[in-house]
């Protein structure tokens, strides 16, 4: 089956670029797996006059939305990407056997997010554990919460710090992670209380919506709400066995076009800081960007 351009990926920034795509009258293909980053969470914030949604609901409505401008969604998940030339179509293939083929193919496979080695964390994830300030801070203002370490130290030390601009009371547990006396001095400054002790399990706080309890070598503490730093895992094996040149861990782009010719990538797939409104903006702008290249294509071609 031919395409004008094969889409890897139906969360926000996939989905967004084959609407765009679509409307553009594109022949197009939208492939999802149905395991999009944010499907733990019951709501998301930041999406202009949609505050609160559903993330799962937000994609299926936006998945009717690419079938009606013409469209394709498929349900499945694409294990291979390869073409014999430059000049040849891309030829994406299934886990079913299933061989599609397409002028271009944009990649918006998201990212995993590996979270601490915490007995309980995996279970609270999106529910009572967090980890974007920007995307839940608001919902933890003048709460008492908690934030856990153990993965991403960057990342984490960072929104130990962030984060004392919501909470009522912080308390930051490194939990192996290494601070340095500026980051204690700086800590102190913001009112953040360290407690330098191994967290060993944390567990549902029924007293509040989203409640925690963290158990640690120094005793247990009840917090309203928790936060953690994970690590940032892109999903771009696709990318990298195409030949994607990478630079600091992600795949390298430029206005979402790789160093493969006629490949993109769009989203979380290659800038870990997307959430929903800018996933859904990189999408669009990545897919006028496919729809410019392939109008000079054309053009050439005359």
């Amino acid at each position: 089956m031919y395409s004008d351009v094969i889409i890897v990926g139906g969360g926000f920034a996939g989905t967004a670029a084959a609407i765009t795509l679509a409307r553009a009258n594109r022949n197009i293909q939208l492939i999802d797996s149905g395991a999009p980053r944010n499907r733990f969470s019951d709501h998301a914030h930041g999406i202009l006059g949609l505050d609160g949604v559903a993330p799962t609901e937000l994609l299926e409505r936006g998945h009717a939305e690419v079938k009606k401008f013409g469209g394709t969604v498929t349900h499945a998940t694409v294990e291979s990407l390869s073409r014999p030339s430059e000049q040849a179509l891309w030829q994406v293939g299934l886990t079913d056997g299933t061989l599609l083929e397409s002028r271009h193919v944009l990649v918006a496979t998201g990212l995993t997010d590996k979270l601490p080695d915490v007995p309980g964390l995996s279970d609270l994830w999106g529910t009572r554990l967090f980890h974007c300030p920007y995307c839940h801070g608001h919902e933890v203002k003048r709460k008492n919460v908690a934030l856990i370490g153990g993965a991403n130290p960057p990342f984490t030390i960072r929104i130990s710090k962030l984060l004392s601009k919501w909470t009522s009371t912080l308390t930051f547990y490194p939990n192996g992670l290494e601070l340095t006396d500026l980051d204690r001095t700086q800590l102190a400054g913001l009112g953040v209380k360290v407690v330098d002790a191994e967290v060993t399990q944390v567990q549902t706080d029924e007293a509040t919506p989203t409640g925690v309890k963290v158990h640690s070598s120094a005793g247990e503490d009840t917090y309203e709400a928790c936060f953690t730093g994970p690590d940032f895992l892109p999903n771009d094996a696709l990318l990298r066995d195409a030949g994607c040149e990478s630079a600091n861990g992600w795949v390298s782009v430029e206005h979402g076009q790789t160093s493969v010719s006629r490949l993109w990538a769009a989203g979380n797939v290659v800038s870990s800081p997307d959430q929903v409104s800018q996933a859904m903006g990189s999408g669009a702008a990545v897919g006028i960007a496919i729809d410019q290249r392939m109008l000079d294509e054309d053009l050439a071609e005359l």
